[in-house]
């Protein structure tokens, strides 16, 4: 049963979709949508990317701290600006199409 959490003064919208890959070992993929221009802005709910938490909330944006399944290397610290509709990993500005590219390169 998906689980909706809604941030940034509610012009934000996480939603995941719990998933067992194995046995007690759930994966919480991401689908982020700004609620007031009705925009999907991140969608990794069909990849292998976990949501291990949110950080640095405020009424623009939010950083979402994502982990890759299994788990065995280090995370990621993704920030979504809702005012711009942009992604960015640290300084990088990051396209959508480009996103599980960018993901996977963070982690080398």
């Amino acid at each position: 049963m998906s689980e909706t959490t809604l941030h940034c003064d509610g012009r934000m919208a996480i939603t995941v979709e719990p998933r067992e890959m194995r046995m007690s070992h759930w994966l919480y993929a991401p689908l982020v949508v700004d609620q007031q221009r009705q925009q999907v802005l991140l969608d990794l709910s069909d990849s292998l990317w976990d949501l291990i938490g949110t950080a640095d909330e405020t009424a623009s944006g939010i950083d979402l701290l994502l982990r890759k399944y299994p788990g065995d290397r280090a995370s990621v610290m993704l920030s979504v600006d809702l005012d711009g509709g942009v992604l960015k990993l640290g300084e990088r500005r990051i396209e959508p199409s480009q996103l599980l590219a960018a993901l996977d390169s963070a982690l080398s």
